[in-house]
């Protein structure tokens, strides 16, 4: 009995050996509950190539929706973000946002690549959407490989408007022109005044010496 449970150990051993060996190391963000958190303007490096095929979101979300995939999160802040996509080994590389995970609620995706967008080229594979304030997006990175065979190695970031500058205030026709003081201009009316003034006491002295 005792060599029979260590046989079955052995056999279970080398069955999960060979499926890392066979199949390749599954990445951390293979299923959406799973994805790795995007930070704006940093960009991050992924593979697909040994991820699951996600056959339930097939035809939902743009191109090769259920080919081999991995996932990212977005946490919107209210602003609109562009999502870019680049491929490092010439593989064809599409994705998907999704507003929930495990369910078939696609908001958008970029129409289908055609060719690999070359990250050392500065190319990048993009889409563009409002992220609502305390709402999470789901990034969806998918390959062109049907069955077997290595994925595509991408980089994906996003990026979101830098805030408006501050309008010019307008200066008021009231206030004194550049160059000149508040002071300056209190002082030529009290001396436009004084002359006013000075004009009118010469003009009644006349008039008294003439009608004397």
């Amino acid at each position: 009995m005792p060599c029979r449970i260590i046989y079955i150990a052995f056999i279970f051993f080398l069955v999960t050996i060979s499926d890392v060996i066979v199949f390749g190391q599954r990445p951390s963000n293979d299923r959406c509950i799973d994805s790795i958190i995007l930070l704006e303007g940093e960009m991050e490096n992924g593979d697909n190539s040994f991820a699951n095929y996600d056959y339930n979101n097939q035809g939902v979300c743009g191109s090769r929706s259920d080919r081999r995939a991995v996932w990212y999160e977005i946490n919107g802040i209210g602003k609109e973000v562009t999502v870019n996509v680049c491929t490092n080994n010439d593989k064809i590389t599409d994705f998907g946002i999704f507003n929930t995970c495990n369910t078939q609620n696609c908001l958008g995706a970029p129409p289908q690549q055609l060719q690999a967008t070359d990250c050392n080229g500065e190319e990048s594979n993009t889409y563009s959407f409002l992220a609502e304030n305390g709402e999470s997006y789901y990034v969806h990175v998918r390959s062109d490989v049907v069955f077997e065979g290595v994925g595509s190695n991408f980089t994906i970031w996003y990026t979101e408007p830098t805030d408006e500058p501050t309008s010019t205030p307008v200066v008021s026709d009231d206030e004194p022109e550049s160059g000149e003081s508040p002071s300056s201009s209190s002082s030529l009316f009290y001396n436009t005044i004084f002359s006013t003034v000075v004009v009118c006491v010469v003009i009644g002295l006349s008039s008294l010496t003439t009608l004397l």
